[in-house]
């Protein structure tokens, strides 16, 4: 009981650790603290994200039972960097990536009067008990509609993957899954939303301001995330987390499932060609079945491109679908994309493990 238990602390750990070791990430230049700097264990789990004063609290001994040896420090504009857990320092100091130039974005001038063009590279990974299962990435244009629409799950967004490619393990049969956990699997989710997550309006959030752009966002009286607001009150950057807390999960969690959540938007451009720059979307929930408990935990990232491109002309290669069981391409396009948006080491390091499903690009 008590290992089980401490495999539900390590999967669930933002809410219920004791928090007995506190670190600080700052930016190298400015000295500002910075909020939601990801934290992943050396198997590859996404434990947490600092807090909107830029802290994180762990505890070490818990980590250590469940064998974690070094964290890794993410953020998709800072470099990578990885702590021994003993000999993380109690203050990081981070540095700013470099960005990395591609071939420049021909701008066409707008010759459409509904639709607008972003381009961007998606991947995403799915563990089960902390070990990598499945991995995909790929290219992308969404055609987005300048008009509003307050339906956020008929936005009129449409989507074109133009190259993709997919691995799984050996276990996995094709078109099976690993664990049933309900008619949506999120694995390989690229879609994108036309409204950021406090205009959606899915739950009834409140913010309340911390500080400068700052604020706390609140469900309840729960903080459960922040956001920054530009000079234009518009929201540029959003995190929230969330997740069932001390007893309440355990309970829970041996009934049913358990689940945390953790969403990352960045947001750019005003009125009509607002848009999503950012996503990154943690996943995680317990299931129990006849034979085990199971950990999945999916993660989803996206990356859009600085430019906008004002037609809504279609690729003349593409797929609206990704086929989870094949690959899709002509090119070796994440050599360029890795490159511009390093994987995360244990991620990285676990793709060794999982087998390239066939190209199937016709």
């Amino acid at each position: 009981m008590r290992n089980y238990l401490i495999s539900v602390f390590l999967f669930f750990p933002i809410l219920i650790f004791s928090q007995n070791i506190k670190i600080t990430f700052i930016d190298k230049l400015d000295k500002k603290p910075i909020n939601g700097i990801q934290i992943f264990s050396d198997n590859g789990s996404l434990i947490g994200n600092s807090n909107i004063q830029g802290e994180f609290k762990f505890d070490k001994s818990i980590l250590k039972e469940t064998g974690v040896k070094n964290l890794m420090i993410y953020d998709d504009n800072y470099l990578s960097v990885e702590y021994n857990i003993d000999e993380i320092p109690q203050i990081i100091s981070l540095e700013k990536m470099k960005s990395y130039e591609l071939e420049p974005v021909i701008i066409i001038k707008k010759l459409s009067e509904k639709y607008y063009t972003i381009r961007g590279y998606f991947r995403s990974w799915q563990l089960v008990n902390n070990k990598l299962v499945k991995y995909g990435d790929g290219l992308i244009e969404y055609h987005i509609p300048y008009k509003n629409t307050n339906n956020d799950f008929d936005t009129g967004i449409k989507k074109y993957i133009t190259e993709y490619r997919t691995f799984k393990i050996d276990s996995i049969k094709q078109k099976s899954r690993i664990i049933s956990i309900s008619s949506f699997d999120s694995y390989l989710d690229c879609q994108i939303p036309k409204r950021d997550i406090l205009a959606r309006g899915w739950k009834q959030y409140k913010t309340e301001l911390t500080k400068d752009s700052l604020h706390s966002i609140l469900e309840g009286k729960k903080i459960v995330g922040y956001v920054k607001y530009d000079k234009n009150n518009n929201a540029d950057e959003i995190n929230v987390s969330e997740s069932f807390e001390d007893s309440d999960a355990v309970k829970f969690l041996f009934w049913k499932f358990s689940a945390s959540y953790i969403n990352t938007e960045k947001w750019t451009g005003e009125d009509e060609i607002r848009h999503l720059n950012y996503s990154f979307i943690s996943e995680k929930k317990i299931v129990k079945s006849k034979e085990k408990n199971n950990a999945v935990e999916t993660i989803n990232e996206i990356f859009i491109d600085d430019k906008l491109i004002y037609n809504d002309k279609i690729p003349e290669k593409s797929k609206t679908y990704i086929d989870k069981d094949r690959s899709y391409y002509t090119s070796k396009y994440w050599e360029e994309q890795i490159k511009k948006h390093p994987l995360p080491n244990a991620i990285n390091g676990q793709l060794l493990n999982v087998n390239e499903n066939k190209n199937n690009y016709k």
